[in-house]
């Protein structure tokens, strides 16, 4: 143990000594950009070097990046950054945003994860009736994801939780009707399940999507907007929900990472709760959907969800 303690003051000290001669915070096309290695201070972390990749890292969480990169890594997560890191000067710096919205609830949740009961789970099936969603050779969309929507309800609702559908059926709910019922259940968390499809038949893996914080570009449009909605009320939450999600589907299903990622869906943007979209996976992979068809799977990536509901849960309890 004291070694342990002796290594994080070193590598403390390591990081006053990388922001000497560096200004702390910087502005870059108009964008706030902070010192990575006043911020690991500001978090009190390690701040080191190893290889090509910089870390900022303490007890099991680390997070890594490069340099002109927005692909960053959370203890070995793929997480999309709302911009690259810069080299400005030999020193290293993060976009304000980032800081926030994926450092700052990783190493210092109470001061940055907004509080609230984790009690009411809305769980929402993509597509139904006649939007039958992406289609592979044998399931498509709209009835996989309700068969998986049910599963993990069933699932919360044996570990205490309440859990309401935005579907029950083979019916067609508007995209701007989810978020509003969500809303109108007092729901906690919101949870949206799809499926991916590619042209490319080799694509496969699985992501979770949230919101993209105001100011930012999203990973699937990279045009920066400063519009604020809603759901940008939870940013930090968001984030914190869709890395524990992620990080259970990968760790039960042995899935390809395409990592947490950040988007301005509809269904995201006017939600009075944290919400993620999750894609579980590629119907038009043959190796995906036989796997997606089975109910053994199905139920796989089921408990998978509720572990990572229930992680995020644990985490917003020990921030009170």
């Amino acid at each position: 143990m004291k070694y342990l303690k002796f290594f994080q003051t070193l590598l403390l000290l390591l990081a006053c000594v990388t922001l000497s001669g560096a200004k702390a915070t910087v502005i870059l096309k108009g964008k706030v950009y902070r010192h990575a290695g006043s911020v690991s201070r500001e978090l009190k972390c390690g701040y080191y070097v190893s290889g090509k990749n910089y870390y900022i890292a303490r007890g099991r969480e680390n997070f890594s990046f490069r340099p002109e990169r927005a692909d960053f890594r959370v203890s070995n997560i793929s997480v999309a950054g709302s911009f690259p890191a810069r080299q400005i000067g030999g020193h290293l710096y993060l976009s304000a945003i980032d800081v926030n919205t994926l450092l700052r609830p990783l190493f210092m949740p109470r001061q940055s994860i907004r509080r609230h009961a984790v009690r009411r789970i809305i769980i929402d099936p993509g597509h139904g009736g006649f939007d039958r969603g992406a289609a592979g050779k044998s399931i498509i969309e709209k009835k996989l994801v309700l068969q998986i929507a049910k599963r993990t309800a069933d699932i919360l609702k044996r570990c205490g939780y309440t859990c309401i559908l935005t579907r029950r059926g083979d019916y067609l709910v508007p995209l701007n009707q989810r978020p509003l019922f969500a809303n109108r259940s007092k729901g906690d968390l919101f949870i949206s399940l799809h499926c991916n499809a590619s042209k490319d038949t080799r694509a496969a893996g699985i992501e979770t999507y949230c919101l993209t914080p105001a100011g930012a570009s999203s990973t699937n449009h990279q045009k920066v907007s400063g519009t604020a909605f809603p759901g940008n009320a939870f940013n930090a939450n968001n984030f914190l929900l869709a890395y524990e999600i992620q990080r259970s589907m990968l760790l039960r299903t042995k899935g390809q990472d395409r990592g947490v990622r950040r988007s301005r869906f509809a269904v995201l943007r006017n939600l009075a709760m944290p919400g993620v979209l999750l894609e579980m996976g590629f119907i038009t992979n043959a190796a995906e959907e036989r796997k997606l068809a089975t109910p053994a799977y199905q139920e796989q990536i089921a408990r998978a969800i509720a572990v990572g509901i229930i992680s995020y849960h644990r985490r917003i309890y020990s921030c009170r």
